[in-house]
This record gives structure tokens, C-alpha cells and sequence, in this order.
């Protein structure tokens, strides 16, 4: 039986076990297939010998809803006919992606796809069975579709496999098997969690962004296959040995639970080892089976892949699709290629020239002899698409005078490597660090490998420079002359270094004469402030109160100037007056209060009497005359003194005896009324000889080494009459 006629025969088969299925679905499912039928009649195409068939364990299973055949007409699973694994009721699948697949199927677990998965596995369905190939590749293709798609991306990460083992396969699985269920051009297993669009879709989702979404199928608005999201047409294979037994496993499963199920679509008549394969050289413009649009070079290598490689073949070639052999690939590919003996592949070099196209099908129809004789055909779709626009992204930003900010260019799309050129600058890097002292527009122009060009501006807006701030510590009225006021002056945020800051005053009073300011005052590297003291002078000149304004200017090396002002009064202070009472009275045993009044300085007035005392007024004695001074000083330390006078007039009255004998009893010459008054007084003996001649006598005479006897005195008080008279000094007593 040749190829066309085995087609023919699965095609047969499928359609009468799908006899009783809706007529008009789009996509019907049989259940009525026994696994031997699944995999020989269907599933299995050219030169490979098929035996041992198993579900789950099991030659002869009984009917089960975890595997079937289904025929698709003109739906978006990109197969037209082939069997299904799944872990819910294959029957449930077709409709529209609105309902809802969640089925038990109560089949266990597998360890092979829990290795997978990484966690528990429930709902199996395993179609197993070994194979010889007369080829030296096995190969197969597939879809994996899954209700977990798109709310449980990154959580239940529903599994299946294709693990194969046999002569020359080593890997991690049961029976050293190896998963050849792999995203193109890697070694990472096809999963939910390995190929997606993101959490709900989201590409950019925190902690779940898309995984190898060009393999992807968001199928939320599909209206054939319950599945809410599903892999492009994948393609498993396998390097083997020809003539040797090898044994494959078809598994899939629940993740965690029993609910949201998956399924497996496996080509009708694609589980086979076909004699010739044509491969596209990767390169950076070919991502599994798409040719992107380029100016480089490509390669297709045609391989040989039968057993025995020492005589000639032809293989003849075909084109279809809405993409034009010589048009859309350049030059045009031929129409048979010849392998001479012991030619295992030949490499064809060809273009995909950039045209305005949209994406088109390039299909490659290969027909030749395959290994049993009969005349094998087998043919691979590629997609030949636009490069997704050459793209730059970027924003630039807001500064501070003296600050940074660096620019990068994300490019995208095109072709790469990128050339990269920032003007002004010229820099070729995809980051810069600018620094500009006004606002400026920075231009990206980035240059794919083509010569594609696209640009970008980035504009850099320097801000308003942060403020100058200036206050007052404490009261903002400072004395003349003797006060201090306080003025703070605050750095500008962002300002490093020594910032100097240039003074001026204005107002009513005048610089030089009423105040003096430095011209700058700096604010030291490393410190936030700095605190300046205000003393206004001292000019003795009675004018009022007047007001200093202080302005802190700084200019920012961008030109930016800021300012900060504060207002001082200074206080004018009058000079320290002073008035006091006299006193002029008559002798007398009581007192008379003496009172200093002040005017002019600042109060409070401290007050210092000539005898200690710290009242405005003391009280003194009528007895004696004299002087009573006082010292006021003020608030600022301003002082005055002034003294009161104190006259008394007593009645002087001279004894004509007295006894200095040391009895304590009339032993001075004591003159009454004398006081403080000035005065003369003379003493002379009966020879008027002069023995005391006393100014301003203190009544302290004890007539020492002056004999008794008598005497005649002379008492003189300033404005008084004379007084004389005789005196008689007896020490004896009479």
C-alpha cells in the first residue's frame, strides 16, 4: 500500500467512526476509535512499524472519554484531522470557547509528567507503544490547548508530554526516556507556564509576563474549541536509528486538581520517518517556522534522511502559498534536487527581500520514493512576514541644576545589531549620563542592520532652582547698640560644595552709619545653614526707630538666580537721663528721702547708691550734710551717676568743759551741731598760743600731752556767726 493510499484509508476511518457526531459542527470528535485504530490508522503515517499499543497501561482499555479522533473543518487549530488526548472528555471540546471544559476523569497520576509539572498530576490519559523506523527521524505535529489558559498562567501549569527512549536517547524520564515535546530551538518542555501571553493576557504582568508568546494562541473569542487558549502547530522530532525498536509515551494531565482541563491534538498520518526534510538554517530573522524579511542571507537545507544514502534520488519539489517562489524568496527555489551517493543534505542559499507585503504562506511540497518504494509526499508551511517595525522607546525627564539624568534607547523590532547615535554628543551607546545647564532636546537616531533608521527626541526640562531661605531667629527688633539679631540662611536643595551668598541692605537705616553687612557670607561644603548675627550701631543720635532689609542673592552655575530677604527694626535708644532731689533743712533727728528718677536708655534700670542700696531712692539723716550719689545703668549697660546734696543747718553749741581721763565719759572736745558742716576751729592757751587748728572738725579731740587748765577756743561754721569762748580741761574731775 502506498502513502496517498494509507491517507486515504485514515481519512475513511475517521469519518465513519465520526458517523453519528452533528454534521454541521466545525470540529467533530469520535469516541468510537479503540487505541490500536488511534495509532495505526490515524495517527501513523510513512515508514514506521507499529506495535505494543497501551492507554494508560492497558492494551485492551474500556471506553474512556480521555481520547479520541477529531476531524476540523475550517477552524483555527491549523489540523485538519488527527487524535486527541486530553484530561476531560474529549467529546466536550468542541464549541465555543465561552463554555466551560472541566471534567474527573479519575485516571491517576503519571511521575514523567509531575517531573514536568512539578507538582501532582491527576486525570491522566497515556497512549503508548513502540515503533521501528526505516528512517533516521521521527517527527510529528501537534497542538496543546488548555482551559488554565489565560487567569491560571504562572499557577496550575497543566502538562503533557512525548517521551521517547531507545538506542542513542538519553534523558531524565522513566525508561531514561527524553520529552521531545519542546518550544522550538530549545530544550524547554511545552507547558502552560512556557508558552503564553501573560497572566490574563497581559503580556507585561507583574511577576507573570508573557513566555514565548509567538508560539501562543489566545483563543478567548474562539467559537470551535472550548479551550480558552492554545500553541501554534508544533512540530516534535527526533533523531533515531534506522531498523532499531524504540518505545514512545503520550501523556498529559491535571496540574493540582481535576478542574480546567487540557488537551492534546496530534496530526493525522504525521507520526512518521519520511525520507526528506526540508530545514531552514536559524538565524536571527527565522523564529521556528517563520522567514522574516531581511537583507541577509539565508540558508534551506534539503536532508536525506533514508537509511540506505548510496545511490542517487531525486526528490521533485512544489510551490504553493500566497507567497511567490522568485518573488517573495530570491532566487527561485528549484523543482528537483538530486543526491548523488553518499550526499546526506544539500544547502540552498536564498533571500526573503523586504516588500510591503503582509504576512504570506510559502508551502514546500516534496515528493519521493519512500522507503517501501511507493511515492511519499509530504509537505511544511512557512510563514514569510514583515520584521515587526524598527522601533526606539525612551522619555526623558526633569533636572536640578548640577544633577544627572541618564537617557536610554530600547529598540525594538528591525533587524539587529542596532547602530545607536545621540546628538548632541555623538555618544553610541544605548544609555547616556547629560548633565545640561538649560533645558535641552536630546535626539536617538537608531539604524537597524538593514539601514532601517528611526528617531527619537528625549527632552530634558531643567527646573526652577530650589529656593534661598532666609529667617529670623528670635525677635526681629534689635536695640541700637546693644542688641544682636539673628539671621538663618538655608542652602538651596541640590547645591553642593562652599554656596557663597552675596548681601545687600536697603531700607531707613543706612549702611556704615546705622549697621555694617559683609559683602558675601558662604555657607561651608557639607553644612545645610549657617547662622549670621546683626548688630546695628550705636550713634548716639536720636532718630526714631528704623528698618534694615537683608537680601541673600545666589546665582547657580546654570544662570539661575534665587533670592531671600528678612526685615530687621532697630530700636532706637535714647541717651540715660537722670534727675535728683536735694535736701537742705534744719538739723533734726528724723530723715528725709532721696529719690533718682531716669529717663532716655532702656529699661530696666539697675540702681547702685553710694551706700549699697538698690532702690530708686534711699533715706538719709538730718543730722549731717554731705553728698549722696547714685549710679543708674540700663538695659544696654548705659550708665549715668549723680548725687544729691544734703545740707543741714544745726545750732552749734561748744561745751566749756570736758575730761579726757580715758573713763569714757566725756573724753572728747565734742562740739554739738557741728555735723558735717564745714568748719574751722582753733584752740589756743591763756598765752594765745595756737594748740589746734582743726578744718572740718570731727569732734575726735582728746587734748593729749595738753595740760588741764584753761583754754580759749575759736568755732567757725560757714555761713554762721563765730562762736568763742573759754575752755577748761580737767581731767581730775572737780
Amino acid at each position: 500500500m502506498n502513502n496517498m493510499d494509507l491517507k486515504q484509508k485514515a481519512g475513511a476511518v475517521i469519518m465513519m467512526a465520526m458517523g453519528m457526531g452533528t454534521a454541521h459542527a466545525q470540529l467533530q470528535v469520535s469516541t468510537n476509535l479503540t487505541v490500536q485504530q488511534l495509532v495505526t490508522d490515524v495517527l501513523v503515517g510513512s515508514c514506521v512499524t507499529v506495535s505494543n499499543v497501551t492507554y494508560n497501561g492497558t492494551a485492551n482499555p474500556p471506553a474512556g472519554n480521555g481520547r479520541g479522533s477529531f476531524n476540523s473543518i475550517n477552524t483555527n487549530l491549523g489540523l485538519g484531522q488527527g487524535i486527541i488526548l486530553s484530561s476531560g472528555n474529549v467529546q466536550n471540546i468542541p464549541g465555543p470557547a465561552s463554555g466551560f471544559q472541566s471534567d474527573f476523569l479519575g485516571t491517576g497520576s503519571d511521575p514523567d509528567l509531575v517531573a514536568i509539572a512539578g507538582v501532582g498530576i491527576n486525570d491522566r490519559s497515556v497512549l503508548e507503544f513502540d515503533f521501528i523506523p526505516t528512517g533516521d527521524t521521527i517527527r510529528f505535529r501537534y497542538v496543546f490547548a488548555s482551559e488554565e489558559y489565560p487567569e491560571w498562567v504562572c499557577s496550575f501549569n497543566d502538562a503533557f508530554g512525548f517521551f521517547l527512549s531507545g538506542p542513542g536517547i538519553t534523558g531524565p524520564y522513566s525508561n531514561n526516556s527524553a520529552n521531545i515535546a519542546l518550544i522550538p530551538g530549545t530544550t524547554t518542555p511545552v507547558t502552560i507556564n512556557n508558552v503564553n501571553n501573560g497572566l490574563n493576557n497581559n503580556p507585561n504582568s507583574p511577576g507573570c509576563p508573557a513566555q514565548n508568546p509567538q508560539y501562543y494562541i489566545d483563543n478567548g473569542t474562539g467559537g470551535q474549541l472550548v479551550y480558552d487558549g492554545m500553541t501554534v502547530v508544533l512540530t516534535a522530532t527526533a533523531v533515531v536509528q534506522c531498523g532499531e525498536t524504540y518505545h514512545i509515551k503520550l501523556a498529559i494531565g491535571d496540574a493540582l486538581d481535576t478542574a480546567f482541563d487540557s488537551g492534546v491534538f496530534l496530526e493525522a498520518g504525521s507520526f512518521s520517518s519520511v525520507p526528506y526534510v526540508p530545514e531552514i538554517t536559524p538565524g536571527p530573522t527565522i523564529v521556528g517556522n517563520i522567514i522574516y524579511e531581511s537583507c541577509i542571507e539565508l540558508d534551506i537545507v534539503f536532508r536525506r534522511t533514508s537509511c540506505n544514502e548510496n545511490e542517487e534520488d531525486v526528490v521533485y519539489l512544489s510551490y504553493e502559498g500566497t507567497a511567490e517562489n522568485g518573488v517573495d524568496i530570491v532566487p527561485p527555489l528549484p523543482d528537483e534536487i538530486v543526491f548523488g551517493p553518499g550526499v546526506s543534505s544539500i544547502t540552498i542559499p536564498f533571500e526573503a527581500p523586504l516588500d510591503p507585503d503582509g504576512p504570506e504562506t510559502f508551502i514546500i511540497n516534496i515528493a519521493a520514493l519512500d522507503c517501501n518504494g511507493n511515492l511519499a509526499t509530504n509537505s511544511f508551511e512557512f510563514i514569510i512576514d514583515q520584521l515587526p517595525d524598527l522601533q526606539v522607546t525612551g522619555t526623558g525627564g526633569s533636572i536640578l541644576c548640577g544633577e544627572n539624568i541618564t537617557l536610554t534607547a530600547t529598540a525594538g523590532g528591525g533587524l539587529e545589531p542596532y547602530g545607536i547615535s545621540w546628538a548632541p554628543g555623538g555618544e553610541d551607546t544605548p544609555s547616556i549620563s547629560v548633565s545640561p545647564t538649560a533645558t535641552t532636546t536630546y535626539t536617538v537616531t537608531v539604524t537597524d542592520f538593514c539601514g532601517s533608521q528611526v528617531t527619537l527626541d528625549y527632552e530634558v526640562v531643567l527646573l526652577p532652582a530650589p529656593p534661598l531661605v532666609m529667617n529670623i531667629i528670635g525677635s526681629a527688633d534689635v536695640l541700637e547698640g546693644c542688641g544682636t539679631g539673628q539671621y538663618n540662611i538655608i542652602r538651596p536643595s541640590s547645591t553642593t560644595g562652599d554656596l557663597v551668598i552675596t548681601l545687600t541692605g536697603s531700607g531707613t537705616a543706612t549702611q556704615g552709619e546705622d549697621y555694617s553687612l559683609p559683602p558675601t557670607v558662604t555657607i561651608p561644603a557639607g553644612q545645610q545653614n549657617v547662622i549670621f548675627n546683626f548688630n546695628p550701631f550705636a550713634d548716639q543720635i536720636i532718630e526714631g526707630n528704623e528698618t534694615v532689609t537683608i537680601t541673600g542673592t545666589y546665582t547657580n552655575p546654570c544662570g539661575q538666580t534665587v533670592t531671600a530677604s528678612v526685615t530687621f527694626t532697630i530700636i532706637d535708644v535714647p541717651p540715660l537721663v537722670l534727675e535728683i532731689n536735694n535736701i537742705l533743712s534744719e538739723c533734726s533727728p528724723d530723715s528725709a528721702e532721696i529719690f533718682v528718677s531716669a529717663t532716655g536708655g532702656l529699661q530696666p534700670y539697675a540702681y547702685e547708691w553710694y551706700n549699697g542700696a538698690t532702690d530708686p531712692f534711699i533715706w538719709v539723716g538730718l543730722q549731717n550734710s554731705g553728698l549722696a550719689a547714685v549710679t543708674v545703668t540700663d538695659a544696654c549697660g548705659g550708665s549715668a551717676t549723680i548725687a544729691a546734696t544734703i545740707t543741714i543747718e544745726c545750732e552749734v553749741e561748744v561745751p566749756n568743759v570736758f575730761t579726757p581721763n580715758g573713763d569714757g565719759i566725756n573724753d572728747f572736745f565734742v562740739i554739738a551741731g557741728l555735723g558735717n558742716q564745714e568748719n574751722t576751729v582753733r584752740i589756743f592757751n591763756r598765752w594765745g598760743q595756737l594748740i589746734l587748728d582743726a578744718k572740718n572738725y570731727q569732734n575726735n579731740w582728746a587734748a593729749l600731752n595738753v595740760p588741764d587748765g584753761t583754754y580759749y577756743y575759736e568755732v567757725l561754721v560757714r555761713n554762721r556767726e563765730a562762736k568763742t569762748g573759754h575752755l577748761t580741761i580737767l581731767r581730775n574731775r572737780w
